[in-house]
């Protein structure tokens, strides 16, 4: 597995120890679709191929683009990755990934390739579903602003359309959240670590929004 922007074969880059540091691996994938409410049984799958995943509370899976079916299953989107937030130590022992195939609830895919990249500061993040436990909006912004000054953090709050994840029997209340404001640090911080919970179905997991401008 090589880095995006490094030589091939540069499992942690030359000169850097490697550490706690999460990166990102992105794992092309081939499927068309997969089935309502795939997100438990696609960690399960990559869990089963590398078990330590399991252990890393900061671990977890991006949500996978594509657009819901009628039926709730993903059409998966032209060119779509599996991208796995790991810490940079291990981005050699998840090289196993690569060419291996998963069986989700039954539905075959396929992964390729893969490569990582490091996590780059921004001064606006955001994540399309954040579940803390709550279930009002302003419960949550409390326990998300508590979290936060936990981490030494300092930034501004849009909480955006809350939605409700179906999860083995239960159902959760998440929030789309963006934090702006950041300094290229803090930054950093709310990446490495996350917020909420249940990031091995993608909530929690914080990306420099796209409209902003990343940091030189």
């Amino acid at each position: 597995m090589t880095a995006g922007e490094r030589a091939p074969g540069a499992c942690s880059p030359a000169g850097e120890p490697a550490g706690r540091d999460m990166v990102d691996v992105i794992l092309d994938l081939v499927a068309e679709r997969l089935p309502p409410d795939f997100e438990p049984a696609l960690f399960r799958e990559v869990a089963r191929i590398v078990p330590w995943i399991a252990r890393e509370s900061a671990a977890g899976i991006h949500p996978v683009r594509g657009n819901r079916a009628a039926d709730g299953s993903l059409l998966i989107a032209r060119r779509a990755k599996l991208v796995i937030r790991l810490p940079r130590d291990k981005v050699c022992a998840a090289s196993v990934l690569e060419q291996a195939t998963l069986a989700v609830n039954g539905t075959p895919l396929r992964l390729g390739q893969g490569t990582y990249r490091r996590l780059q500061a921004a001064q606006t993040l955001y994540s399309p579903r954040v579940v803390t436990g709550d279930d009002d909006e302003v419960a949550f912004t409390e326990t998300i602003e508590a979290e936060i000054r936990r981490l030494g953090v300092r930034g501004s709050l849009i909480c955006g359309r809350r939605t409700r994840i179906a999860r083995e029997g239960r159902e959760l209340a998440a929030w789309s959240l963006a934090i702006h404001g950041l300094a290229a640090e803090a930054s950093l911080v709310l990446q490495h670590a996350g917020l909420g919970s249940h990031r091995d179905i993608g909530c929690g997991i914080l990306v420099p929004h796209k409209t902003i401008h990343t940091y030189d």
